[in-house]
């Protein structure tokens, strides 16, 4: 009876519009509105650049090209892998390392180590400086392998892998070696950052305090130049679900056009700590008024700042 109703209320609708296909239009218009653009962007997975890794997100899958790049959608959680070696999932960034996909900015972490070590072993060519290629053998051997990345026989683990993956190397190759290729890459995404980042933005030098909401969110966040801002005096609790600093206009944190920048902060105690964010590469300082310290399992806003002259 409902729908009979509505349908008579519509068709009442068009009938009184006198024959005007303009008003018919809107109606039609506002019963079926356009479906929303929705933005593709490209990434890159950076040990250096790893080809062949396997991806998945929820609207994009492939392998990474030539130039270590991968498809995703704004807010999307990404999954990489090795045949059935599956990373940890991480959300979908314009530069992803194994920093982001273990939540750490430690480069000695065992888990980031191990991973440095299992990428630039399997490199088909066995030179790291001209990028990483994972082959399809290595995809092949690696099907029902599950390794555990913080384990202390991670070597046994993978050593059949390594051995008859058709690489250059026969054996996992030293840790040291794998972080010293790895901090030359860091060093490049640094030195490429600080080259784009001009001080033209009117926001430049803007700043502001975090009000408290939850979790003992504190500190100050302060616009360096036009994709750098410092937060300082900062504290937290590190007690909430995946939690990031997120950016929005007018504080609207769980809307579509929200991003988080930085690393991931569960986990993490911050108290009086300072460091820096960088904006991503496909927002700009026009794409934020303020700051929150944003659990996105729940959509709850831990602590929220305001950029201001």
């Amino acid at each position: 009876m409902t729908v009979k109703l509505l349908l008579t209320a519509i068709l009442a609708l068009l009938l009184t519009a006198c024959g005007s296909d303009d008003k018919i239009a809107e109606v039609a218009n506002n019963l079926n509105p356009p479906p929303s653009a929705v933005t593709t962007y490209t990434g890159i997975f950076l040990d250096s650049a790893v080809t062949g890794l396997n991806y998945k997100t929820i609207s994009q899958s492939g392998q990474t090209n030539e130039l270590g790049e991968f498809n995703f959608q704004d807010n999307e959680m990404i999954t990489f892998s090795i045949g059935d070696i599956e990373l940890p999932t991480t959300l979908a960034r314009l530069y992803l390392t194994p920093l982001e996909l273990f939540q750490t900015t430690d480069i000695n972490q065992i888990e980031v180590i191990n991973l440095l070590r299992l990428l630039q072993s399997l490199d088909s060519d066995g030179d790291s400086s001209n990028g990483i290629e994972i082959t399809a053998s290595a995809h092949q051997l690696a099907t029902n392998l599950i390794i555990d990345f913080s384990a202390s026989d991670f070597a046994q683990q993978v050593a059949e892998l390594v051995s008859q993956s058709g690489g250059v190397y026969q054996t996992l190759i030293p840790a040291s070696m794998a972080i010293e290729h790895f901090q030359l890459t860091l060093n490049q995404i640094s030195d490429n950052n600080v080259a784009s980042c001009s001080k033209e933005h009117d926001k430049v030098g803007h700043s502001g305090f975090f009000n408290t909401f939850a979790h003992n969110v504190s500190g100050k966040a302060t616009i360096i130049d036009d994709c750098t801002i410092e937060i300082t005096q900062f504290s937290y609790d590190g007690g909430g679900p995946d939690v990031y600093i997120y950016g929005a206009t007018k504080h609207l944190y769980a809307g579509n056009e929200a991003f988080s920048i930085g690393n991931r902060l569960n986990g993490q105690v911050f108290d009086n700590a300072s460091f820096i964010i960088k904006l991503p590469r496909n927002k700009t300082l026009d794409d934020l008024t303020g700051l929150s310290v944003w659990c996105a399992d729940f959509n709850a806003n831990f602590g929220q700042m305001e950029f201001t002259p």
